[in-house]
């Protein structure tokens, strides 16, 4: 009697065979890569709320112009009390300046004069409440507006830099901005510095990209060669 060949039952507990063991990495090919942050899909909510996160405020003159105020709201307060009681204070000389102002005429030159400082004062407080200032930080794009993120200007113009430098043939490279322009000076040893230039600013442009600033940066390159 001969016994039938077929594969092997498995029994309870016994280990599975050894599979052949797969390549570093080849797991990781088998799935799809994780979206970069330049998919990022444009959101006008989002982008709005890290624009305001991040918008500059102008501490300094509302500070100045707070103070103004509150020193001639007490002033205005403390001469009308103590008029109404009977006891002025005078601590503003204004019996002068009324008697001043009503033997002066509109044309003397220290009218005009006076008129025109507190008139520059008044433009300079206004232009610097409406004109934005320099931002510490440059928005990113996260699609979410209850996500804000913003990198330093500092480390934006590095990264920058550091992409222009990765670049074969350039020594050294700097990055400054010109209000939404990313103006790169870079060096070189070469002496045929041909297609050089195309290449740096394709590298801060994907770096750009790479970093999603809710902005458009347009890349300006200004190579120096031997």
């Amino acid at each position: 009697m001969t016994a039938t060949s077929g594969p092997p039952h498995r029994t309870s507990g016994s280990s599975p065979a050894p599979e052949t063991p797969a390549a570093p990495g080849a797991a990781l090919t088998e799935q799809a890569p994780p979206p970069t942050p330049a998919e990022v899909p444009r959101n006008r909510a989002a982008d709005r709320a890290a624009v305001k996160a991040f918008r500059p405020r102008r501490v300094v003159p509302a500070v100045i112009t707070a103070a103004l105020m509150t020193v001639i709201g007490v002033l205005t307060a403390v001469e009308t009390i103590s008029a109404l009681l009977g006891r002025p204070v005078r601590w503003v000389p204004y019996d002068r300046m009324l008697g001043w102002a009503s033997s002066t005429p509109w044309s003397d030159p220290r009218v005009m004069l006076g008129a025109s400082v507190v008139t520059a004062l008044g433009l300079l407080l206004v232009l610097l409440a409406l004109v934005p200032g320099r931002p510490r930080f440059i928005p990113a794009r996260t699609g979410d507006p209850d996500l804000v993120i913003g990198v330093q200007r500092r480390g934006f113009t590095r990264s920058l830099a550091h992409a222009a430098r990765q670049v074969q043939g350039v020594d050294h490279a700097r990055v400054r901005l010109h209000g939404t322009t990313a103006q790169v000076t870079a060096g070189s040893h070469l002496r045929d510095t041909t297609g050089l230039a195309e290449a740096v600013r394709l590298a801060v442009a994907d770096r750009i990209a790479a970093i999603a600033p809710v902005d458009d940066y347009p890349v300006r390159v200004n190579l120096r060669g031997r």
